[in-house]
Protein backbone atom coordinates (compact mmCIF):
# COMPACT_ATOMS: atom_id res chain seq x y z
CA UNK A 1 0.00 0.00 0.00
CA UNK A 2 1.25 3.50 -0.75
CA UNK A 3 0.68 6.63 1.30
CA UNK A 4 -2.32 7.75 -0.79
CA UNK A 5 -4.04 4.39 -0.34
CA UNK A 6 -3.37 4.69 3.41
CA UNK A 7 -4.86 8.20 3.39
CA UNK A 8 -7.98 7.07 1.50
CA UNK A 9 -8.39 4.10 3.84
CA UNK A 10 -8.04 6.35 6.91
CA UNK A 11 -10.51 8.95 5.58
CA UNK A 12 -13.03 6.25 4.69
CA UNK A 13 -12.66 4.61 8.10
CA UNK A 14 -13.05 7.94 9.93
CA UNK A 15 -16.19 8.67 7.91
CA UNK A 16 -17.66 5.20 8.52
CA UNK A 17 -17.05 5.20 12.28
CA UNK A 18 -18.38 8.76 12.57
CA UNK A 19 -21.57 7.72 10.81
CA UNK A 20 -21.83 4.55 12.91
CA UNK A 21 -21.81 6.44 16.23
CA UNK A 22 -24.56 8.76 15.00
CA UNK A 23 -26.92 6.07 13.70
CA UNK A 24 -27.95 4.77 17.15
CA UNK A 25 -29.02 8.30 18.02
CA UNK A 26 -31.97 8.37 15.61
CA UNK A 27 -34.89 10.47 16.84
CA UNK A 28 -38.21 8.64 16.57
CA UNK A 29 -39.24 8.53 12.93
CA UNK A 30 -36.26 10.66 11.88
CA UNK A 31 -33.49 8.23 11.01
CA UNK A 32 -29.89 9.06 10.14
CA UNK A 33 -30.68 9.37 6.42
CA UNK A 34 -33.44 11.92 7.03
CA UNK A 35 -31.15 13.85 9.39
CA UNK A 36 -28.64 14.18 6.54
CA UNK A 37 -31.36 15.81 4.42
CA UNK A 38 -32.27 18.16 7.28
CA UNK A 39 -28.62 19.14 7.78
CA UNK A 40 -28.29 19.79 4.04
CA UNK A 41 -31.34 22.08 4.07
CA UNK A 42 -29.99 23.80 7.20
CA UNK A 43 -26.61 24.33 5.55
CA UNK A 44 -28.06 25.76 2.33
CA UNK A 45 -30.97 27.65 3.88
CA UNK A 46 -33.37 26.47 1.20
CA UNK A 47 -33.18 23.77 -1.42
CA UNK A 48 -35.16 22.38 -4.34
CA UNK A 49 -36.06 18.69 -4.47
CA UNK A 50 -34.10 18.45 -7.72
CA UNK A 51 -30.94 19.45 -5.80
CA UNK A 52 -31.63 16.67 -3.29
CA UNK A 53 -32.01 14.10 -6.06
CA UNK A 54 -28.81 15.27 -7.77
CA UNK A 55 -26.76 15.40 -4.57
CA UNK A 56 -27.85 12.01 -3.24
CA UNK A 57 -28.31 10.24 -6.57
CA UNK A 58 -31.98 9.42 -6.02
CA UNK A 59 -34.92 9.84 -8.38
CA UNK A 60 -37.00 13.00 -8.22
CA UNK A 61 -39.88 10.83 -7.01
CA UNK A 62 -37.77 9.52 -4.12
CA UNK A 63 -36.66 13.06 -3.23
CA UNK A 64 -40.29 14.21 -3.27
CA UNK A 65 -41.26 11.26 -1.06
CA UNK A 66 -38.57 12.22 1.45
CA UNK A 67 -39.75 15.84 1.38
CA UNK A 68 -43.34 14.65 1.92
CA UNK A 69 -42.30 12.62 4.97
CA UNK A 70 -40.31 15.51 6.47
CA UNK A 71 -43.22 17.89 5.82
CA UNK A 72 -45.70 15.47 7.42
CA UNK A 73 -43.43 15.33 10.48
CA UNK A 74 -43.53 19.13 10.61
CA UNK A 75 -39.77 19.45 10.04
CA UNK A 76 -39.78 21.30 6.72
CA UNK A 77 -42.05 23.65 4.81
CA UNK A 78 -42.51 24.04 1.09
CA UNK A 79 -42.33 27.59 -0.23
CA UNK A 80 -43.24 28.78 -3.72
CA UNK A 81 -40.87 31.22 -5.38
CA UNK A 82 -42.28 34.74 -5.58
CA UNK A 83 -40.71 35.19 -9.03
CA UNK A 84 -41.52 31.78 -10.54
CA UNK A 85 -44.54 29.97 -9.07
CA UNK A 86 -43.37 26.70 -10.64
CA UNK A 87 -40.31 26.66 -8.36
CA UNK A 88 -40.82 25.17 -4.91
CA UNK A 89 -38.09 25.26 -2.30
CA UNK A 90 -37.79 23.37 0.96
CA UNK A 91 -36.90 25.19 4.17
CA UNK A 92 -36.66 24.01 7.75
CA UNK A 93 -39.63 24.72 9.98
CA UNK A 94 -39.01 25.95 13.54
CA UNK A 95 -39.37 22.34 14.70
CA UNK A 96 -36.87 21.18 12.05
CA UNK A 97 -34.41 23.93 12.97
CA UNK A 98 -34.64 22.98 16.65
CA UNK A 99 -34.02 19.31 15.83
CA UNK A 100 -30.96 20.18 13.74
CA UNK A 101 -29.60 22.48 16.46
CA UNK A 102 -30.17 19.79 19.12
CA UNK A 103 -28.42 17.15 16.99
CA UNK A 104 -25.55 19.53 16.25
CA UNK A 105 -25.10 20.17 19.98
CA UNK A 106 -25.22 16.42 20.64
CA UNK A 107 -22.56 15.81 17.97
CA UNK A 108 -20.27 18.49 19.41
CA UNK A 109 -20.61 17.11 22.94
CA UNK A 110 -19.98 13.57 21.73
CA UNK A 111 -16.84 14.56 19.82
CA UNK A 112 -15.59 16.66 22.74
CA UNK A 113 -15.81 13.52 24.85
CA UNK A 114 -14.28 11.19 22.26
CA UNK A 115 -11.41 13.54 21.40
CA UNK A 116 -10.73 14.86 24.89
CA UNK A 117 -7.22 13.34 24.95
CA UNK A 118 -6.14 15.28 21.86
CA UNK A 119 -4.30 18.55 22.39
CA UNK A 120 -5.69 21.75 20.92
CA UNK A 121 -2.71 21.82 18.56
CA UNK A 122 -3.47 18.30 17.30
CA UNK A 123 -7.10 19.22 16.72
CA UNK A 124 -6.19 22.47 14.93
CA UNK A 125 -3.69 20.60 12.72
CA UNK A 126 -6.33 17.98 11.91
CA UNK A 127 -8.88 20.68 11.03
CA UNK A 128 -6.31 22.44 8.86
CA UNK A 129 -5.36 19.28 6.98
CA UNK A 130 -8.96 18.13 6.46
CA UNK A 131 -9.90 21.59 5.15
CA UNK A 132 -6.89 21.55 2.85
CA UNK A 133 -7.83 18.10 1.51
CA UNK A 134 -11.46 19.21 1.03
CA UNK A 135 -10.37 22.37 -0.79
CA UNK A 136 -8.16 20.35 -3.16
CA UNK A 137 -10.93 17.87 -3.90
CA UNK A 138 -13.39 20.73 -4.47
CA UNK A 139 -10.91 22.47 -6.77
CA UNK A 140 -10.43 19.23 -8.70
CA UNK A 141 -14.21 18.81 -9.06
CA UNK A 142 -14.70 22.42 -10.16
CA UNK A 143 -12.19 22.00 -12.98
CA UNK A 144 -14.20 19.05 -14.28
CA UNK A 145 -11.33 16.62 -14.02
CA UNK A 146 -12.13 12.97 -13.89
CA UNK A 147 -10.23 9.89 -12.86
CA UNK A 148 -7.71 9.01 -15.55
CA UNK A 149 -7.86 12.49 -17.05
CA UNK A 150 -5.66 14.42 -14.62
CA UNK A 151 -4.60 17.83 -15.87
Amino acid sequence: MNIFEDLLTSLKRASEVSISIMKPRDVGEVNHGLMIFLFMIHHKGEIKTSEISEHFGVTSGAATGIADKLENLGLIERQRSKTDRRVVTLVLSKKGEKLVQDKKKEHVELYQYILQDFSEEELLNTIHMLNKISDRIESYNNRGEQHGNVR
